[in-house]
């Protein structure tokens, strides 16, 4: 099982020719199933340099390079009938708002998880908790509905895990190994937390309130109808609403 950040940045190299075909810059994702359905390599020729390699060609996955049989299994997109399909479906789990299916919101997706060996299956998604203090958390692929383009649904008795906790499991760790990890990711709430606070204000700066948001102490903060600034977020932040006024909002 590997992180998304992972693969990033992976050579691809053909084992009965010995070549490097190019590098992983990105993942196309089939919300059907879950799963990463291509790589996308570039072997750094301008204009020609994009190839589209199926994960389900991949033989191996390590430290320093993925492997598969030849060069020929990474091909141009004209050669791939679901390739346009699933581009326009732009599946981008990073940065993704998950939601319930009664619309409340969980978090933000920071991370996803891909296990090799099984073709590319999205096995789960780092989150974000909506309360920016919280640490990240795991959500498992059995507990996601739908993997949209923005959103994420996931299942209302969703039980998320310890982030940290599920990375020492996927690492295979040992216990004084799985502290140390305990001990990196202290940082990571802070930075996640503030990604997930600067995707969400560049989501909802100049989309209308579909609802009057009030303060606990009865002061408007926005009314039904109005333009979203940043003075309104801040002060629905201040005011403990900052929630409220991302899940009631329309273009």
């Amino acid at each position: 099982m590997k992180r998304s950040q992972e693969l990033l940045g992976l050579s691809v190299i053909g084992i009965e020719d010995g070549k490097d075909i190019g590098r992983i810059i990105d993942f196309i994702i089939c919300p059907a199933n879950g799963m990463v359905k291509y790589l996308v390599l570039d072997n750094g020729i301008k204009y020609l340099g994009i190839k589209f390699l199926p994960f389900s060609q991949v033989e191996g996955v390590g430290e320093h390079a993925v492997t598969v049989l030849n060069t020929s299994m990474a091909v141009p997109a004209a050669e791939l009938t679901d390739l346009i399909e699933l581009i326009e479906k732009d599946v981008q789990l990073k940065g993704a708002r998950a939601v319930t299916k009664k619309g409340m919101l969980v978090g933000i997706v920071t991370e996803f998880f891909v296990d090799c060996e099984t073709h590319g299956r999205i096995t789960g998604c780092q989150i974000t908790p909506a309360a920016v203090s919280a640490k990240p958390q795991v959500i498992l692929s059995e507990q996601i509905i739908t993997f949209g383009k923005d959103i994420l649904v996931v299942n209302e008795e969703v039980k998320p895990l310890a982030g940290e906790f599920f990375a020492a499991e996927e690492a295979g760790e040992t216990k004084k190994s799985s502290r140390s990890s305990r001990t990196v990711t202290k940082e990571e709430p802070s930075e996640a937390a503030r990604m997930f606070e600067e995707r969400q204000r560049q989501y909802l700066i100049g989309r209308k309130l579909s609802k009057r948001i009030d303060g606990d102490n009865g002061e408007l903060i926005a009314d039904e109808g109005e333009l979203i600034t940043e003075e309104i977020i801040e002060k629905a932040k201040q005011q403990g609403k900052f929630t409220e006024l991302s899940m009631n909002t329309k273009a």
